[in-house]
């Protein structure tokens, strides 16, 4: 399975001159977790960073910032991990796993970002695959139960 069946399409982003206050009223109203910092502001600027609903959390308190003062270009992640969309979902999980991180940005072929995968999305589609999986163990037993015989395939 390839990280374009898992990733989200829906990027935020922000200008490094965000506030972590404004950075987390954004997160909130987008329902996301994660934006991607830009040089100039969205939304085609240059890429400079990452911030994460965690960054805001930990980095701030950190930081003993005021977040109305603070900018994310103070807590961001400069260096952006990232996965190509053509890649295999295994080793998305595996470069998460190694770099202790939560989300990749997702780039297309010419290197532009298409999206953000994170885990919560390879896991609801995990649970949803699962959640089928689940309804055809239930399926057969109940047909076992009840003595009833699967219909023959049609014959051309």
């Amino acid at each position: 399975m390839k990280v374009e069946e898992f990733r989200s399409p829906h990027t935020v982003h922000v200008p490094m001159t965000c506030t972590v206050k404004e950075a987390a009223k954004q997160m909130r109203e987008q329902h996301v977790g994660a934006l991607i910092v830009t040089e100039d502001g969205p939304p085609r600027g240059r890429v400079v960073g990452i911030v994460t609903d965690r960054d805001i959390v930990v980095k701030a308190v950190v930081f003993d910032g005021d977040p109305e003062n603070l900018l994310v270009a103070d807590i961001m992640h400069t260096h952006v991990l990232s996965v190509e969309a053509s890649a295999d979902i295994g080793d998305a999980l595996q470069t998460m796993a190694s770099h202790g991180v939560r989300r990749l940005a997702v780039t297309g072929q010419a290197g532009t970002l298409v999206g953000i995968l994170s885990l919560d999305d390879v896991l609801d589609a995990m649970a949803r695959d699962w959640a089928l999986l689940a309804a055809v163990v239930r399926s057969e037993r109940q047909r076992e139960r009840t003595g009833s015989v699967q219909s023959p395939l049609p014959t051309a």
